[in-house]
């Protein structure tokens, strides 16, 4: 019985031992079969990896050099557009009101920033180029935006209708002429002057501006000019009254006498009538002749601009070619005739327009002046021009100037 128990174990430990070899072998047999297959598992894998390597490589080399050729291509395209580049940044700066900093960032934050270090490294030096040129080209446009700034703020802040205007802008008009009229001093005449010796009295010669008949003939701008000029135009007339300018000359021309001639003064006039043919150069030779102590020249203004009013007047400039060396006599004239003109009437003061573009004074040898007593083309100066109270006040004012300048 002991010796069958012993057979058993024996037995069952046979039996182990062998199923423990039978798997050992199975094991074995299983790792012979899959170790072959591991080198080119692993080969495969190595080629795999290596192709991925040299893929990524390459992919890094064309995406670096795409963002190089990107870079390049922003900077050429930021350099052969300079006025546009600037003109964004101009408009941003306008809009936004912040500094040239500002625009350059957002146009590094617009680019696309690459995986790689190099290329981005490479990227931030040609956009930083790119900045830079950007922020040069908007510095070198700056004055001319500042000055279309200027441009447009003094549009806006110009009114429609100046304070001020110069006479008679209407270049068919005998008192405006568009050019400074030539000299030669060859070609002046000698002129000389009658003798004062004996007289009693201070002459004034009157010329009521302009007639009913204008003539277009020429005749020379000065003594010796080959430039030529109108004789004498009509004038302009009254915007609300109507009136012709050439008879409200006259008017205050004839009111203006007895006042003068009541002061001791002699009066001439150059016209009496308007249906008269009298031109510039013959109204200062009237003047000249007796050779007068004053010349009153009395107009009325007109402007393109209805809100423009006032009085002023006219006398050559020191550099006169003709009669400049009356100029400081002329000044004072005009000068004290427009001051009491205006402290008589109180009417607006504009100022003495000095010009050697006027027929009737660059002809003149003796004081003359122009007197512009108001603007027909301003509707309530022109009522007040035609009232005759103002017109009365019109002479009172010439006479005490004159009286003024005599002093």
């Amino acid at each position: 019985m002991k010796k069958k128990r012993l057979s058993h174990r024996f037995l069952c430990f046979l039996l182990s031992s062998i199923l423990c070899f039978a798997m050992c072998a199975c094991a074995a047999d299983k790792a012979d079969t899959s170790a072959p297959l591991n080198p080119q598992t692993s080969a495969v894998s190595e080629k795999t990896s290596d192709d991925t390597s040299n893929s990524s490589s390459q992919a890094s080399n064309i995406t670096e050099s795409s963002v190089s050729s990107k870079a390049n291509s922003s900077s050429q395209t930021s350099e052969t557009s300079e006025s546009s580049v600037s003109s964004k940044a101009n408009t941003s700066s306008q809009t936004s009101k912040q500094p040239e900093s500002s625009v350059i960032s957002k146009a590094s934050s617009s680019s696309q920033t690459p995986k790689t270090s190099e290329s981005t490294e490479s990227l931030q030096t040609d956009v930083s180029q790119t900045s830079t040129n950007t922020q040069s080209t908007s510095t070198t446009q700056q004055p001319a935006e500042t000055t279309v700034t200027t441009d447009t703020q003094h549009t806006e802040s110009t009114e429609p209708a100046p304070e001020s205007t110069q006479p008679n802008t209407n270049p068919d008009t005998e008192e405006y002429y568009e050019s400074e009229p030539d000299f030669n001093p060859d070609t002046i005449p000698d002129r000389t002057l009658p003798d004062k010796e004996g007289r009693e009295k201070k002459i004034v010669v009157i010329d009521a501006g302009h007639q009913e008949y204008p003539n277009f003939d020429t005749e020379p701008i000065a003594p010796g000019s080959s430039e030529m000029k109108i004789k004498v135009s009509g004038g302009t007339t009254g915007v609300a009254t109507g009136i012709p300018e050439y008879e409200l000359t006259l008017t205050l021309a004839l009111k203006l006498q007895p006042i003068l001639e009541e002061r001791g003064y002699e009066v001439i006039q150059t016209r009496t009538t308007n249906d008269v043919d009298i031109s510039n150069i013959e109204r200062a030779d009237v003047a000249n002749n007796i050779n007068a102590d004053a010349f009153i020249r009395i107009h009325a203004n007109g402007s393109d601009y209805s809100s423009v009013n006032g009085a002023m007047a006219l006398c050559q400039t020191p550099y006169n070619p003709y009669n400049g060396h009356i100029y400081s006599e002329c000044y004072s004239l005009s000068e004290h005739v427009l001051d009491e003109l205006v402290a008589s009437t109180g009417c607006n003061k504009q100022y003495i327009w000095e010009t050697d573009t006027m027929c009737g004074i660059n002809w003149s040898l003796v004081p003359v002046t122009i007197i512009e007593v108001g603007y027909m083309s301003n509707p309530q100066e022109d009522r007040l021009m035609a009232d005759s109270d103002y017109q009365d006040k019109i002479c009172i004012g010439i006479a005490n100037g004159i009286d003024k300048f005599f002093e």
